[in-house]
Parts: structure tokens; C-alpha cells; sequence
């Protein structure tokens, strides 16, 4: 019956955190429509979505706060409530600022869930049994992408950029109304990271080194990832002489495979004893496939490709979140671990295209791709530095289980 209630609550959080990231991901599809509209440059265009990054980075640990003083539901509905508030303004209005603005708010509510989601997931379900349930959070964000990827474009042509806006509306409203219903935490005895406790330090947690050496690979991770997934349709595009769209398609395809991947990685993660070195190995992996990416100049390859894209593109994230609530020796200290994982998730995204855009327009394609290669070889050797501990304080995976100190 537990078990029952810990997948509950876990897919009614997953669905918030994929309407959130609806919301979060609307602008790309319907990105020419809304210069039109509102008769903006490229550059401005591309601040309603980098606000979300620079919104994630100042909300992640006072995400940790109110996760700690309101709880997860309470906290993830304010998160909800802040899109769908946001959404509502924007909607409604023809004023830059006012956009700006509402994007600010929508930025508030996402900030809130990346911490209160996988904090949830934490304190329902055990250590040995958070691969498949964190695997598929991992995989909210790809998912959404695939759906606006996808939907955008119908969407923008049928009802204007506004039609974007109320999709994401809707499934936030839905997403409420779930959460509402489906989400509650465990008994304190039965949570396996009781992040509401009044013995929660937001500067013990703070304090971990291993919570920002997570970070820190998670940050160059992100610079690749998001560089290359930035860049690779402009490079295909160039490379194959296609035209943006068919670029374009390809890039949706990701996202596809990328949600299966992680359903596949989750359930191999439950029976995976050292999950570092598997993290390890995955950073590795991405950086190879950037290279075979942007070095590629035969689109018969590309189906074969984006399979396996799919499946390094989602093999890191997998491990980043089923690791980081053990990057703190106190489980009730997992959403302040979180709180630090996400600033460096989205310092990394804030900082990923331009570096990456920076180093192929001074160098070309290949430059670029073995600056992608070398971000996340970077992240691999942190990674290698970042202690795990069991819920009793031992460190998992780098001693024997009746050793009492960290590794």
C-alpha cells in the first residue's frame, strides 16, 4: 500500500513538473510569431527564455526554504500557482515588460518545483529503490520539449502565440488540481528524507562539499548539453544544406528517445551498485556523441544517431538526480542538496549557448564539439570526487557497509 502511495504521489508530482516545463519551454516554438507581435529584436526575444535560468539560479535555495517552513505540497502549490498566474498576465497582455514580468513569476514557480519535485520523490521512496522514479522526473523536461517541439508550431498557427500560452495554462490548472488531490508527505517515520523536519540546516546543508562538486559536474554538463542541443539544427542545417525546419525535426526527436531512455536507464539504475562510476561513464558518452554530432557530414547516419542521443542525452541526468538528496550526510538535508544541484543545472544552461555559439563562430563546428567533449569530461572527473552517503550516514558504493565514516 505504501509503495502504491509513493508512485502516486510521484506521478502526480512528475505531471506538475511537465506542465511547468510546458510553460517553461512555450516561447521556442512560437519565437517568429512573438517578435511580430510584439515587434521585438532577437535579443530581447531570447530573454523571456534565459529569465528562467537566471530566475532557477536566484530560487534555488530559498526553493530549499520554503520546502523546508510550507512543505512539499504546500510549496508545489504555490509553485503551480505562480504559472498559472503568470500565464494568465501574459496571455492578456500586448506589453513587453508586462511579458517580461509574467515570465519572472512563471520562472518563480518552476524554481520552486525543481527543488520540491525530486524532494518529494526523496522522502517517498528508499535509496536502492529512487532510480526508475528519479529517472522519470529526469525525463519531465525532455518530455515537454518533445511535446512543444512538436505541438508549438499547430498551436501558434491556428490561434496566434497566445494558443502556446493556453496550452500550458491548461495543464497547469490540471497539474493543481492533481496535486491537490494525488500529493501528501509520508509520517515522519516513514520518510526516507524528512526535509520538513525543524532540525533541517539550510547552512549545514549549504556546507557540503559534495553537494557543490555535484553541482559543479552537473554546471559542465550543461554547458555541453545545452550548447550542442542549441546549435546542432543551425549545424545540420549548414553541414546537410537543409532548411531550418528539417533541422529542426531532427532536434524534436531527442526528446522522444530521450523519455525512453530514461524510463530504460531508471530501471537498470535500481540494480546498479556503484551509480557514480555510471555517471562517470554517461558524461563520457555525451561528449563522444557531440562529437560525432557536429562532425558528422552524412545524414544517412542520423537515425542511428538519434537513438543513441537519446540514451547518453538522458543517462546523466538519470544518475544526477537518484544521487544528489546523498550528496549531505542527513537525509533531512536532500532538499538543500537539491537546492545546490540547481544552481549549477542552471548555470549551466544560462551559460552553455553563448560559450558554445562563441568558440564555433571564432573557431568553426569542430572546435565547438570538442568544447562539448571537454565540458563534460570536466563533469566526468568532478563527478569522480563527489561522496555519496546511506541514509545512516555511511557512504554508499566507497567502503564496506560497516565502515561508520564517509568516503
Amino acid at each position: 500500500m505504501k509503495t502504491k502511495r509513493a508512485w502516486i504521489v510521484a506521478f502526480a508530482t512528475i505531471f506538475a513538473g511537465i506542465s511547468l516545463a510546458l510553460v517553461q519551454n512555450k516561447v521556442a516554438p512560437c519565437m517568429t510569431t512573438l517578435m511580430g507581435a510584439f515587434n521585438i529584436d532577437m535579443a530581447t526575444a531570447g530573454w523571456l527564455s534565459s529569465l528562467f535560468s537566471l530566475v532557477g539560479i536566484v530560487m534555488a535555495i530559498p526553493a530549499s526554504i520554503v520546502l523546508n517552513k510550507l512543505g512539499p505540497k504546500k510549496g508545489g502549490i504555490v509553485a503551480l500557482a505562480c504559472a498559472i498566474l503568470g500565464s494568465l498576465i501574459g496571455v492578456f497582455t500586448d506589453s513587453v515588460p508586462v511579458l517580461m514580468a509574467s515570465r519572472i513569476v512563471e520562472g518563480v514557480g518552476v524554481g520552486l518545483m525543481s527543488v520540491i519535485g525530486p524532494s518529494l520523490i526523496a522522502m517517498w521512496f528508499p535509496e536502492a529503490k529512487r532510480g526508475l522514479p528519479m529517472s522519470i522526473w529526469a525525463a519531465y523536461q525532455m518530455g515537454a520539449q518533445a511535446v512543444m517541439f512538436f505541438l508549438g508550431a499547430v498551436l501558434t498557427t491556428s490561434f496566434g502565440w497566445q494558443g502556446v500560452w493556453w496550452f500550458g495554462l491548461v495543464a497547469c490548472v490540471v497539474a493543481f488540481v492533481l496535486y491537490v488531490l494525488c500529493v501528501k508527505s509520508p509520517r515522519p517515520e516513514d520518510s526516507y528524507a524528512d526535509v520538513e523536519s525543524e532540525d533541517v540546516s539550510i547552512v549545514e546543508g549549504m556546507k557540503s562539499p559534495s553537494a557543490w562538486v555535484l553541482s559543479l559536474a552537473t554546471m559542465l554538463f550543461c554547458i555541453g548539453c545545452f550548447g550542442f542541443v542549441n546549435w546542432i539544427a543551425t549545424c545540420w542545417a549548414q553541414t546537410f544544406s537543409w532548411d531550418e525546419g528539417q533541422a529542426n525535426m531532427w532536434v524534436g526527436y531527442f526528446s522522444i528517445f530521450g523519455v525512453i531512455a530514461a524510463v530504460v536507464i531508471g530501471a537498470l539504475l535500481n540494480h546498479v551498485k556503484n551509480r557514480k562510476l555510471f555517471g562517470v561513464a554517461a558524461l563520457v558518452a555525451y561528449g563522444v556523441a557531440s562529437l560525432v554530432g557536429m562532425f558528422m557530414d552524412n545524414p544517412s547516419f542520423l537515425i542511428g544517431f538519434v537513438i543513441v542521443y537519446g540514451f547518453v542525452d538522458a543517462g546523466f541526468p538519470c544518475v544526477l538526480w537518484t544521487m544528489a538528496a546523498q550528496t549531505v550526510k542527513k537525509p533531512e538535508l536532500a532538499g538543500v542538496a537539491l537546492g545546490v544541484v540547481s544552481i549549477g543545472f542552471n548555470v549551466g544552461i544560462l551559460l552553455g549557448p553563448p560559450i558554445i555559439g562563441a568558440v564555433v563562430e571564432a573557431a568553426g563546428w569542430h572546435a565547438g564539439a570538442i568544447a562539448i567533449c571537454g565540458a563534460c569530461v570536466l563533469g566526468a572527473v568532478a563527478l569522480l570526487f563527489t561522496k555519496l552517503y546511506s541514509a545512516d550516514d555511511v557512504p554508499v558504493q566507497e567502503v564496506p557497509e560497516a565502515e561508520p565514516t564517509a568516503a
